[in-house]
C-alpha cells in the first residue's frame, strides 16, 4: 500500500505568509487585510498588482485575505467556493464567505482589545476604511492606514509595470469634445458650490478626456484619476509612459500632467477649497490627503453632480451598423 500523500511544508505561498507576519510583528501590528484589489480600485488588475494573488495564489475577481500572527483566512463570495478550494493552501488559510461572515466580523472575533489591524489606504474606498474603524472600535481594536504595503517589500519578483499608450478617439465617436465636457461639468461643479471634484474612476477619466487605455485586459481605461476645476481645468494624474502622442492637442487648453510619482503633491494644491469626491468609489487615501491638507471634501456621488440632465449619452444619434462606428463601441466596452 502506498503511503499517504503529504502536504508539503514549505511552499512559496507558505514562505511568503511567514515574511508577511515577520514584517507585521516588526511594525507591531497583529493583523492585516489584503483585498483583491489595487490603486485605481478597479475589478480588473494588472499582473503587477496582483498582490491578494500572490500572497495567496486565488486568482478570483472578488476577495480578501486577513493575515493574524497566528491564523489566516480567505473571503470570497459563492462564485468562488471551488475555486478557493483548489487554489488555496487549507493548511495555513480558513475559508471564509466575503458577505456571510465579513472579514470585520471574523477579526473582532479574534483579536483582542487593543489589537492594531493594518490596512493600504489605497486599496480601499473611504466608506470601506470608515465603515471598518468604527466597527473595529466597538471591539476596542485600531485600525491603521498605510500606503507602504507590507507585501511590496518581500514581492521581489513582481512582474514589472508595462504601461501602454492610450488611445485617443475622436468626436466623431465620443459625440462631444473633452473642452466642452470640461466646460459643461465645470459649469455643474460651479452650480453645485464647488471648486473641484476628485475624478477617481478610470473610466470616468477615460470618459472625460475621450481616452482609451490598454493596460488592463478586458477593460480599456486609463489607469489614473484627475481634478476637474469648476473653470474646466483639468489635473490628470498618470504615469507619463501612458499619454499617447498628440495627446494635448486632442484634449485642448487646459489640462496638464502630474506623474504618478507627485499624485499627493497635486491633492495637496485643495486648502481652503470645496471639492466633491465619492466615498463609495474613490480611494481612502486620496479623500484623507485632500483633507488633512484642508480640503473642505463634500461626501456626494460625483456623478449626479455631474450628471447630464437630458438623460442623452455620448452615442445617440450614431448608426451602430456603421463599421467605424461599430469599432467605436467595441473599443469603448
Amino acid at each position: 500500500m502506498s503511503a499517504p500523500a503529504v502536504a508539503p511544508t514549505d511552499t512559496p505561498h507558505r514562505q511568503r505568509l511567514a515574511a508577511l507576519r515577520a514584517s507585521l510583528a516588526q511594525r507591531g501590528l497583529d493583523a492585516f487585510c489584503v483585498p483583491r484589489a489595487d490603486e485605481y480600485l478597479g475589478e480588473y488588475l494588472p499582473p503587477h498588482n496582483e498582490r491578494l494573488l500572490w500572497l495567496t495564489g486565488f486568482s478570483g475577481s472578488a476577495g480578501m485575505a486577513v493575515v493574524l500572527r497566528d491564523c489566516a483566512a480567505v473571503f470570497v463570495d459563492g462564485r468562488y467556493t471551488v475555486q478557493v478550494a483548489r487554489q488555496v493552501d487549507a493548511q495555513v488559510y480558513e475559508y471564509r464567505h466575503l458577505t456571510e461572515e465579513p472579514p470585520l466580523q471574523w477579526l473582532c472575533a479574534r483579536l483582542p482589545a487593543a489589537a492594531r489591524v493594518l490596512v493600504d489606504a489605497r486599496m480601499v474606498t473611504l466608506r470601506w476604511a470608515e465603515d471598518a474603524r468604527r466597527s473595529l472600535q466597538k471591539a476596542g481594536i485600531e485600525l491603521v492606514l498605510c500606503t507602504d504595503n507590507p507585501i511590496d517589500e518581500h514581492w521581489i519578483d513582481r512582474p514589472r509595470a508595462r504601461p501602454r499608450r492610450a488611445r485617443l478617439l475622436g468626436e466623431q465617436y465620443t459625440g462631444e469634445s473633452s473642452a466642452c465636457k470640461r466646460r459643461r461639468l465645470g459649469q455643474a461643479l460651479g452650480a453645485a458650490g464647488a471648486d473641484a471634484a476628485l475624478i477617481f474612476a478610470p473610466d470616468s477619466v477615460s470618459w472625460l478626456l475621450n481616452v482609451r487605455g490598454q493596460d488592463v485586459p478586458c477593460l480599456p481605461v486609463l489607469l489614473s484619476f484627475a481634478m476637474l476645476e469648476a473653470d474646466g481645468r483639468v489635473h490628470l494624474c498618470v504615469d507619463p509612459a501612458r499619454v499617447p502622442e498628440g495627446f494635448h492637442e486632442h484634449v485642448g487648453e487646459g489640462v496638464t500632467v502630474a506623474p504618478e510619482s507627485r499624485a499627493e503633491d497635486l491633492l495637496q494644491q485643495w486648502s481652503g477649497k470645496r471639492v466633491l469626491a465619492d466615498p463609495d468609489t474613490a480611494s481612502a487615501w486620496t479623500q484623507l490627503t485632500l483633507r488633512e491638507n484642508g480640503a473642505d471634501v463634500a461626501d456626494l456621488d460625483v456623478a449626479d453632480v455631474l450628471a447630464d440632465p437630458s438623460g442623452t449619452t455620448i452615442f445617440e444619434g450614431f448608426d451602430p451598423t456603421d463599421p467605424e462606428v461599430a469599432a467605436a463601441l467595441v473599443a469603448c466596452q
